[in-house]
């Protein structure tokens, strides 16, 4: 399992596993660089190289299968993807805001970085966040 501060998932990983997890079963290596192939030019060896970093992680299996006399490894996520993003996120928080979210916000405001759009569709989830009482 993906731990807090652990293993970290590369941006290039991501999308390996992002391939796996829209997919909901398993997949060879060619089939994941083929459904790579429109959105990145990593040839097949470089898709490999993720997949192998991916299993030495302990986020992706590695099944051998025979099909059609041909030995194949069939590779499914060890991880659901949602956990993995809360993780990702806190790693990130941690690294870069003292672990807080509010302060990953304050810097965004305080920097102009959110557009009146933004920041009113921010103020709308607060309040009703705070009517719904917050967090649990």
């Amino acid at each position: 399992m993906l731990k807090k501060d652990k293993t970290h998932i590369s941006t290039a990983e991501w999308e390996v596993m992002r391939v796996l997890w829209d997919a909901g079963q398993p997949m060879t290596a060619t089939e994941i660089a083929r459904k790579l192939d429109g959105r990145s030019n990593w040839k097949s060896r470089t898709v490999r190289t993720f997949i192998n970093r991916l299993v030495k992680k302990q986020v992706l299996s590695a099944e051998k299968k025979i099909v059609g006399g041909l030995e194949l490894y069939h590779f499914s996520p060890l991880v659901c993807e949602a956990k993995t993003l809360q993780i990702e996120q806190d790693n990130f928080l941690s690294r870069f805001f003292g672990g807080t979210i509010h302060s990953m916000l304050a810097s965004c405001i305080q920097q102009g970085q959110l557009s009146q759009e933004e920041l009113k569709q921010l103020r709308e989830l607060l309040d009703r966040e705070i009517g719904k009482g917050g967090k649990k």
